[in-house]
């Protein structure tokens, strides 16, 4: 440990000691001094300020201006509304039930009540009785009671306000301050306290609360920003722990401005966002922690903190630009279903208050991200207006929102320091997508056996993919934090993703809950990603000196080619996976121990391999393991398909696959290996042009009908010969293709597939 993070642990030890002495005496938490007389006026005037779409009269302006949106956000507060009070509300698919009181401390999922206890004595972490505290979390955390409020909003009707009010007040008298499971967590702490600011200025203008109840909100707010001081996750979690804990003190300062130490949670929350907050993503935009829900975790909670920095007219300079390319790069992820990519851990978690129905579809976040940033390209993204942007912005945001000229975001955009090439083929529904990540596993990793947590999965060089508009290669996901020591580790593990997988040589290994140790070298990225050919490379150097490199040609409307290859300084079994989507009805060809072929929904999976011997297994879900399940939300798993292919130890391999509507007849020569998904009969007039062709690290050969691409990548420098013409694409790699015209006679079906060369 370096000296600073052992002063910060015994600060925090020093606290957690005093905490403890007035627990036992049975002190109170702090009290709030200064606020003035008129509490109730201070706080809920207040709240409506820093989130203005509560105020009534913002949204009679917006019925008036946008009579749709208005209708739109009246019916799913009504209806989520209405579930809630139902029992029929999911927290991480379980139900929630208000017909009875509720018990804060027990899980609703196991019916496990956790220990009324000092917080640091309550054992969450490392219990071997499978236990999942995120679900007592969740139900804590109260973002169901800004649904409610918003409900009162909507229809005026007291019943969601007084159960609104009988609820916090209860929680508080339930929860004294630094007593059990809820205040072990200072990140929970922080979006507890964001969720009491929301549901507060959703009942600004209710008439039901007495002096005395807001009072004793204001003393439970103080409580919590009195703890985030003590315990900001500097050193335990300095990613989008430590960037909620901090805006949830910018915000909580703002709010009670004018009591003793408000001012104080503010700085502090304020210079915590200034440093830490840019830390949060890679110069490209995307998160460190390498995982598309804590991007977008992360990004709610900065942008809550910038928009709050600007309405008090002293903007947090330092995080605009951090925020604005992190919305860019989100922008750059976005699939042809309109959602986004299952990248590293998942736990559904929103930071801003909104909840879509699908966890996965952020369009209504870039909303809001488009006009904060007054960027055009995300509002094409977007689509429309959302939920966050109205309620943090107002009618104004709506309106700026609608006057930007949306504008198509580039259709390949190469994320260098996060390891990211995407490319799609338009911005329709029907439109070819593909994601090559060959990115760290996460920031803050070791090499050595130093444990620790991150939200990155071991997926390097992984392919996802859609075809025509239909999801084609998906990444697994993961269902729980929890459990199974099996499931967890295969989640995030190379087995529940599109890449390889080498007996015996890890990129890093399990280190206990959501840990890693002994991390290898950051994957190698080259792409060249031009509107018709999409070229990408990766390279992987494992610890014990094997190295995989995958070679990936993309051809918009016609398939894609991935060229693995594999070499080790002793023989290794390798192991190539596929995620395949739930519900597809596939059948297997295996033609022998070197070809086989998918047949699915979509087309076809087809594989061939250098000698050796490969063998392929079709796995279906079953509940005994967790190979082929897939997690669409925290705390749920689907049935899918896994298909596999391994191969008998061997220091040298080389695999190629095409994926595609039809197979095309292929060949790839890369690191002196020649491999072919070819035709029946070869045309000596190909094979002589493609003996004409630069030395390169890759040559792509594709039969199309009459014609054969040749695609070179990795030149040494730019080819001379006029019949070559240079890929011009994202990500400068250099490259090059040619077409050679030559009909061919009786030529076999381009679906089958023949010998090896």
């Amino acid at each position: 440990m370096p000296a600073a993070e052992i002063r910060q642990r015994l600060v925090e030890r020093r606290w957690r000691a005093l905490e403890r002495r007035a627990y036992r005496r049975g002190g109170g938490g702090p009290s709030v001094n200064g606020l003035g007389s008129d509490v109730a006026h201070t706080l809920t005037g207040r709240a409506d300020e820093l989130i203005p779409g509560t105020r009534r009269r913002e949204l009679a302006e917006l019925s008036a201006a946008f009579p749709r949106l208005h209708e739109a956000l009246r019916e799913q507060a009504r209806d989520r509304a209405e579930a809630i009070c139902g029992g029929e509300h999911p927290l991480l698919g379980c139900p929630m039930r208000l017909s009875e009181k509720i018990d804060w401390h027990r899980d609703p999922r196991s019916g496990f009540s956790w220990p009324r206890q000092f917080y640091a004595d309550v054992e969450v972490y490392g219990r071997t009785d499978g236990l999942d505290v995120k679900y007592v979390w969740e139900l804590n955390r109260h973002q169901f009671l800004v649904e409610l409020s918003r409900a009162w909003l909507f229809t005026g009707e007291d019943r969601y306000a007084a159960c609104v009010r009988d609820l916090l007040l209860d929680w508080m008298e339930e929860n004294p301050f630094c007593e059990g499971v809820n205040w072990t967590s200072a990140l929970e702490v922080a979006v507890r306290s964001i969720s009491w600011l929301w549901t507060v200025a959703g009942l600004a203008e209710w008439p039901g609360w007495r002096p005395e109840e807001l009072q004793r909100v204001a003393r439970g707010l103080a409580e919590h920003a009195t703890y985030l001081t003590r315990h900001l996750s500097f050193y335990s979690s300095p990613y989008n722990h430590l960037v909620g804990e901090a805006t949830a003190l910018v915000l909580l300062g703002r709010w009670l401005r004018g009591s003793s130490a408000a001012s104080e949670w503010e700085g502090l929350g304020r210079r915590v966002l200034t440093k830490h907050g840019p830390e949060q993503f890679h110069e490209d935009g995307f998160t460190v922690e390498q995982a598309t829900g804590y991007h977008f975790f992360t990004l709610g909670f900065l942008t809550q903190a910038v928009l709050a920095a600007r309405r008090d007219g002293r903007p947090l300079s330092e995080l605009e630009s951090a925020v604005s390319r992190a919305f860019g790069a989100a922008g750059a992820l976005k699939q042809p279903d309109g959602r986004w990519p299952a990248i590293g851990d998942l736990d559904s978690a929103r930071s801003v208050p909104v909840f879509p129905d699908d966890p996965w579809d952020f369009r209504s976040l870039c909303s809001l991200g488009a006009a904060a940033c007054n960027d055009p390209e995300l509002r094409h993204v977007a689509e429309r207006p959302g939920e966050e942007l109205y309620w943090l912005t107002g009618t104004a945001g709506v309106e700026a929102f609608e006057g930007l000229v949306a504008q198509a975001p580039s259709e390949a955009v190469v994320l260098s320091e996060s390891g990211c090439a995407v490319a799609r083929s338009g911005y329709e529904a029907s439109a070819d997508w593909l994601l090559f990540d060959a990115g760290p596993l996460a920031h803050g990793l070791h090499a050595d056996a130093t444990p620790s947590a991150a939200h990155g999965h071991v997926d390097p060089l992984q392919l996802l993919l859609f075809q025509g508009g239909r999801p084609v290669l998906l990444d697994a996901g993961i269902p729980s934090y929890s459990g199974d020591r099996r499931w967890i580790e295969h989640f995030r593990g190379p087995a529940a993703h599109n890449t390889l997988e080498i007996d015996g040589e890890p990129w890093a290994r399990p280190a206990g809950g959501l840990a890693w140790s002994h991390v290898g070298h950051t994957p190698r990225l080259d792409a060249n990603l031009a509107a018709d050919v999409w070229l990408v490379r990766g390279e992987l150097a494992l610890p014990g000196g094997t190295t995989v490199v995958r070679h990936v040609l993309g051809l918009p409307g016609r398939g894609v080619w991935v060229a693995d290859l594999v070499r080790s300084p002793t023989p290794r079994a390798f192991s190539w996976y596929w995620q395949l989507p739930a519900g597809a009805a596939v059948t297997l060809e295996h033609r022998n121990n070197r070809h086989s072929e998918v047949a699915c929904p979509w087309g076809v999976l087809a594989t061939a391999s250098d000698p050796g011997g490969v063998r392929v297994e079709l796995v279906a879900a079953d509940p005994n393991s967790p190979a082929a399940w897939q997690a669409p939300t925290y705390g749920s798993a689907r049935e899918a398909l896994r298909l596999a292919h391994r191969a008998d130890a061997q220091t040298e391999r080389l695999v190629l696959t095409c994926i595609g509507p039809r197979v095309l007849p292929a060949s790839v020569e890369v690191g002196g290996r020649t491999l072919s998904l070819s035709a029946d009969q070869e045309d000596p007039r190909f094979a002589a042009a493609e003996q004409e062709t630069p030395p390169a690290d890759v040559l792509w050969s594709v039969r199309l009908g009459d014609e054969l691409l040749l695609v070179a990548g990795g030149l040494d420098e730019p080819i001379g010969d006029s019949r070559w013409t240079e890929l011009a694409g994202t990500g400068g790699w250099l490259a090059a293709r040619t077409v050679v015209e030559a009909p061919i006679a009786d030529a076999a079906p381009p679906a089958t597939m023949a010998r090896l060369r």
